[in-house]
């Protein structure tokens, strides 16, 4: 239990990973949309919060801060997202890159971690560099193979989520039980793992 109060922010992600690939796979161009309007709503949500709280401060203290700029913009964004969200489709492949190019840069600091483990001497490093090898093999792929059809890169990219968050999840646990294995009396200095 104590495991899993330290470490629920790496857990949640794991989970989320997981969730979201799986999604993909189902049904990727609902999934998609519906992120969008989601997000919509948040940002409209958010707009009309900052304009509320704009007009209810005194109008000396407002005009120090840009809760209306804020506000409007918002606003003008979440019904954007939520009305014209047929956006999302023409620039996916543009998005595609930029999501391949974020998961390189998880790579690369996957990396860092599976050298670090190494000059460190722990045992466990090879499993690091298999997390990075396939963070990187994926990032890689979708980032120079721009020619994939929407809906192949959908799928790719939900078996990506859904492999990584696998692995990620077998990493931090398989991490934990070697560090308390090897020295249990520090049970509370290895409860968070960082994967």
């Amino acid at each position: 239990m104590k495991f899993i109060k330290q470490n629920w922010v790496a857990i949640i992600t794991i989970l989320f990973m997981i969730l979201v690939g799986i999604l993909l796979l189902v049904n990727p161009a609902t999934f998609a949309i519906g992120i969008i309007k989601a997000a919509g709503v948040v940002l409209f949500l958010w707009g009309i919060y900052d304009l509320i709280r704009y007009f209810r401060t005194p109008a000396d203290v407002a005009a120090k801060g840009s809760a209306f700029f804020s506000g409007i913009t918002m606003v003008t964004l979440g019904a954007y997202c939520l009305f014209g969200s047929d956006w999302f489709m023409t620039v996916f492949p543009v998005l595609a890159v930029l999501y391949g190019l974020f998961q390189v840069l998880i790579g690369f600091r996957k990396l860092q971690r599976m050298v670090d483990a190494l000059r460190l001497g722990r045992p466990l490093w090879w499993l690091r560099a298999i997390s990075a090898g396939i963070t990187l093999l994926f990032g890689f792929l979708i980032v120079f193979n721009p020619t994939m059809t929407m809906m192949s890169v959908w799928v790719f990219t939900g078996i990506t989520l859904i492999i990584e968050g696998i692995f990620d999840a077998v990493l931090l646990y398989t991490t934990y039980k070697k560090r308390l294995a090897e020295d249990p009396l520090q049970r509370n200095d290895y409860a968070h793992i960082e994967v």
